[in-house]
């Protein structure tokens, strides 16, 4: 697991529940796939392209950059909706 790291949504979440989001500042992008529970698939799916959330991502299995959400906390969205 990773401590929480800042992420923006730049792709909201498909019929698949992937998610894909941009990492601060480094601009990494990550597949997230998998989610620690149904709240955070929830809070996730919640989320509107452009939003800032705060997750703490782990490895999901050894594919290449898919990612379980273990945490999830929004920090800005654009839409004007934040938890």
């Amino acid at each position: 697991m990773s401590k929480p790291n800042a992420y923006t949504v730049i792709s909201e979440q498909n019929d698949h529940d992937c998610t894909t989001v941009r990492a601060h500042p480094r601009n990494e992008t990550f597949h997230v796939v998998e989610y620690a529970d149904d709240d955070a698939r929830q809070r996730v799916a919640d989320l509107p392209v452009g939003s800032v959330v705060q997750m703490e991502l782990s490895r999901a299995g050894r594919r290449s950059n898919v990612w379980c959400a273990e945490s999830v906390q929004t920090a800005h969205t654009d839409g004007g909706s934040s938890r």
